[in-house]
């Protein structure tokens, strides 16, 4: 009897453990994420909070250079300025008589040169505007396309169209997965968004939210239509409220979840804070000298007490040093 008995419990035993072992378990979303609080924010509101919000709704919205991607020493539109710039130069050495053409060239040079970086602001937008000016915007993308692919970070030794941080591909892949629909918003130009996000993020044209520089079409009846760059924008450039009105005139409805870098994205995020559904808003802190670049959370005029901006408001401060296990995919070596 006690040998049965025996038997019998380490059957039982032995199911328990069969049925432990084939039980679900949770997969982590954000496997690129430190299991830290605002990691689980994001989950939580995912979890708990999205359910309550109809899928038409549910609209996210993310910057792009130093949110998604790399933005330092430069970003993407003015390494490919710089490009387009030196190509101009290199054909007419006269231009280097424009401070704009002789920047673009010490910049080819060094990437991090103080000389022009510590005193560079007026001369940032006609550095962009005059780069590809008179070119088919479809001609800029493709070119954009080509240099990005194949230009390195001289620092990570990777290729500058690969600098894209997989916490963040990860969030919005998981965001996705929860029916959401989501956006790029970026101060940079929508030409230049068109040539490296379809790649790096699967993302089509239409959600794409991006700069418009001014153009013109020309009609070749039969060939399709060239719409020719011009050196301005149409206003509202992405930038603070910009960034509102163009997700309003883009989308049609507010965002629920936005994501940024600087305080040049506030005007999304009072956008997301300002719906009456479940909403959030995070901001990545370049604070991680080792593995990126530090750099204060603003371009142009200084913000001291954004940190205090942000607690009132309830937007949250993600840490790149703290929150980001892993910050870029490193080449194999």
């Amino acid at each position: 009897m006690k040998t049965l008995m025996y038997r019998n419990a380490w059957i039982f035993i032995l199911l328990l453990g069969m049925a432990t072992s084939c039980a679900p378990t949770k997969t982590d979303p954000l496997p690129s994420w430190n299991n830290t609080p605002e990691k689980a924010k994001i989950i939580d509101f995912v979890t708990n909070k999205v359910p309550q919000i109809p899928v038409k709704d549910r609209i996210a919205v993310f910057d792009m250079d130093g949110t998604l991607a790399c933005e330092a020493p430069l970003w993407f539109e003015m390494y490919s300025a710089v490009q387009g710039l030196c190509l101009q130069a290199d054909k007419d050495s006269s231009l280097l008589q424009n401070p704009v053409y002789r920047y673009a060239e010490k910049l080819r040079v060094n990437p991090k040169d103080t000389s022009v970086t510590n005193h560079w602001g007026p001369t940032i937008q006609p550095m962009i505007m005059n780069a590809f000016k008179g070119w088919d915007n479809e001609k800029y993308v493709k070119f954009t396309k080509a240099y990005l692919d194949t230009a390195m970070n001289r620092d990570y030794h990777i290729p500058l169209a690969k600098m894209f941080y997989p916490p963040m591909l990860e969030l919005i892949s998981y965001l996705k997965v929860n029916q959401f629909n989501v956006y790029v918003v970026s101060g940079s130009l929508q030409g230049l968004m068109w040539s490296v996000c379809p790649k790096a993020l699967g993302f089509d044209r239409n959600h794409l939210i991006g700069t418009s520089q001014a153009m013109q079409p020309v009609f070749h009846p039969g060939k399709g239509t060239e719409f020719v760059l011009e050196p301005a924008i149409f206003k509202p450039s992405n930038n603070n409220n910009g960034k509102a009105v163009n997700i309003y005139r883009h989308i049609g409805k507010a965002p629920v979840f936005a994501f940024g870098n600087t305080t040049g994205d506030w005007g999304m995020f009072r956008m997301a804070s300002a719906n009456p559904l479940p909403n959030i808003s995070f901001m990545l802190n370049h604070d991680d000298a080792k593995r990126e670049y530090k750099y204060s959370p603003w371009h142009g005029t200084p913000c001291p007490a954004w940190k205090d901006s942000m607690s009132t408001h309830g937007w949250n401060i993600v840490s790149m040093k703290k929150d980001f296990k892993v910050v870029f995919n490193q080449p194999n070596k």
